[in-house]
């Protein structure tokens, strides 16, 4: 009888111990089941905010600030989704849209870090160094950026403008303006 109960005891320990990895397995398919619902759910929330974008004549700010937020929020829980880049891209034009040029910059910054071979590498970096440039003034990043620019697509067709950014970035408007028609006259 004492036997039998042993018997019985090691019988129940080996169905709970067994049971725990059955739990893992489980938990680890719930696990997945979640990420999943929650890509299709944010899938969903960025697309329809991109419609309601594209049913608007002119979004309100307050529209592309939910876009702004939804695109990152897609991009930073699915890193690895071929479109992450395509909208934080998008995040980017948005901030500036909303006269937040220094968050734009964060975003094509980050772009640049995480997407080192993201198809429009080459608009974003010009654009980085545009938006510090013209929009933050910060003239110190802004020649680096161009610079990096430069080194990184050294064939591009915007590499001349940039060259002439790095130039002439201290002059104002009215300095470059009057460096523009002295070289004019000059001809």
């Amino acid at each position: 009888m004492k036997g039998l109960s042993l018997l019985g005891f090691a019988a129940l320990l080996f169905l709970f111990s067994c049971s725990g990895e059955d739990d893992t397995v489980y938990d680890e398919q719930e696990d997945g089941l979640e990420k999943a619902l929650t890509y299709e759910e944010s899938l969903a929330a960025v697309q329809d905010v991109e419609a309601r974008i594209g049913e608007s004549q002119a979004p309100d700010e307050e529209l592309l600030k939910e876009a702004i937020t939804k695109f990152q929020d897609f991009a930073n829980s699915f890193p690895d989704d071929p479109e992450a880049p395509d909208y934080l891209l998008k995040a980017s034009d948005f901030s500036l849209a909303v006269k937040l040029p220094e968050k734009s910059v964060n975003i094509l910054n980050q772009i640049i870090t995480d997407y080192p071979d993201y198809n429009r590498m080459e608009s974003v970096m010009y654009v980085k160094a545009s938006h510090l440039d013209l929009d933050l003034r910060d003239t110190t990043a802004a020649k680096v950026a161009y610079q990096d620019f430069i080194d990184a697509f050294p064939e591009s067709e915007m590499r001349p403008d940039a060259e002439n950014r790095i130039e002439n970035i201290s002059l104002s408007i009215e300095e470059l303006a009057e460096k523009f028609m002295n070289e004019l006259e000059a001809q």
